[in-house]
C-alpha cells in the first residue's frame, strides 16, 4: 500500500469557488478531498477552466492553484506558492506537451500505412 506524506481530509458537503487570475468567478465546486498541497473538486458545471486558477473556501482566500487533471466530472488542483503564481518561479511543462503538439514522425506514419494494407 502506498504511504502518503501529507495529511488529507475528506470533506462533508463543503464547497469552494474557483476564480480566474483576474479574480473573476468561474464555478462553484464541491470539495471531495482536500490536502495542504491540493484538492479534488467536483465543479457544478462543465464550464472550461483555465490552467491557472484562484481557489477560495472558508480557510483559504484566493489561493493560487493550477489545474492538474480532469476525470469523470472531477478536477484535481495543486496549490501554488505566491512566487509561482506571480511568475517568479517556472512551472514544469507537462511531460506529454511535446507529444500533443508535434506532428506524427515518419516512423509512425510508416507504421500506420503498413496497417492499412
Amino acid at each position: 500500500m502506498e504511504k502518503r506524506s501529507s495529511k488529507r481530509w475528506r470533506s462533508r458537503l463543503r464547497s469552494a469557488k474557483l476564480f480566474d487570475a483576474s479574480q473573476r468567478f468561474l464555478v462553484e465546486c464541491r470539495i471531495m478531498d482536500l490536502s495542504p498541497s491540493g484538492a479534488r473538486l467536483k465543479p457544478e458545471s462543465d464550464r472550461p477552466l483555465p490552467l491557472e486558477l484562484r481557489y477560495h473556501d472558508e480557510d483559504k482566500i484566493f489561493a493560487p492553484a493550477a489545474l492538474i487533471w480532469i476525470r469523470k466530472r472531477e478536477i484535481g488542483i495543486r496549490f501554488l506558492d505566491e512566487a509561482a503564481a506571480e511568475g517568479e518561479a517556472t512551472d514544469p511543462k507537462p511531460l506529454d506537451a511535446e507529444l500533443r503538439n508535434a506532428s506524427p514522425s515518419a516512423e509512425s506514419r510508416t507504421m500506420s500505412d503498413a496497417t492499412r494494407t
